[in-house]
């Protein structure tokens, strides 16, 4: 179990260099340099979904960089000590990058969900793997501050609809190996997204003996973080943060949720290739 976890998301993002693969070729001019970064981090965390109970995980982190092709896991694209300057996960590429502008394209895989695990809610249908392709805009406002939007959609048709959302930063340097980061940020979804995570069909609701749920596109939830990252070395990276989640609306009130709030705590350790 604990092998296939760790692998797949790996050949996940080999199949995903695929179709960005020619536009990093089409880059004569190598702006970019070539780092990676490699880790781990140990995350315990609550779900919204189900019984919520909490669960701790051995977490592999990773960044890779050749020219402007990115590929990512986890927040390994926010560890190189790039500054300001905004990563994302999965494989991505930057598209514009000007006057304090960063606009992005990449793919990530999102897992799904099974319900083999809760027993109120048991014989429902998962959610299937699927590929979401993300917009992203990303610009800095003074010396400390920053904010964000994205947008998301399902590109294979498993269900996962569209997001959309947003928020702002903020990063204190503490020293010059230190620094702090603190974010708030926003989501909404269309119809069909919280349908899929959110809803009970008619159909899956006479499986498992409970009343449909039907909602519609809405405020998905909100959510605030604070990280730190500090350079023990030239190479060596300590990180970890804590992150709270609340849903909203009719997310919230979705009888599949077992928490509205829920939070999770991370610390990890990464070796960069150099340090910026």
């Amino acid at each position: 179990m604990v092998f296939s976890q760790l692998t797949r998301p790996s050949l996940s993002a080999l199949v995903l260099v695929t179709p960005l693969w020619a536009l990093a070729e089409e880059t004569k001019e190598d702006r970019h340099p070539k780092d990676y970064l490699v880790g781990a981090s140990v995350v315990s965390s609550t779900a919204h979904i189900g019984a919520g109970e909490r669960k701790t995980s051995l977490k592999p982190v990773w960044y890779f960089q050749v020219g402007p092709l990115r590929v990512s896991r986890s927040q390994g694209s926010t560890l190189l000590g790039a500054g300001r300057r905004s990563g994302e996960t999965g494989v991505s590429a930057e598209l514009l990058a000007a006057q304090d502008w960063n606009i992005g394209l990449s793919l990530r895989v999102d897992n799904g969900r099974t319900f083999d695990d809760e027993p109120l809610f048991r014989g429902l249908p998962d959610i299937r793997t699927t590929v979401r392709a993300r917009v992203s805009a990303h610009r800095p406002v003074g010396e400390r501050w920053s904010w964000n939007v994205n947008m998301d959609q399902d590109i294979m048709g498993k269900g996962g609809g569209m997001r959309a959302g947003g928020g702002v930063s903020y990063r204190y340097p503490v020293s010059e190996a230190t620094q702090l980061d603190f974010g708030l940020s926003a989501g909404w979804a269309d119809a069909r997204y919280m349908r899929t995570h959110f809803g009970i069909s008619p159909e899956a609701a006479q499986l498992v003996g409970r009343a449909p749920y039907a909602l519609g596109s809405g405020w998905e939830g909100i959510q605030a973080g604070a990280k730190f990252t500090t350079a023990i070395s030239q190479r060596w990276v300590v990180f970890g943060g804590v992150d709270l989640s609340r849903l909203q609306g009719d997310a919230a009130r979705s009888p599949l949720v077992g928490r509205p709030i829920t939070h999770s705590v991370n610390l990890g350790i990464a070796y960069r290739n150099r340090r910026r």
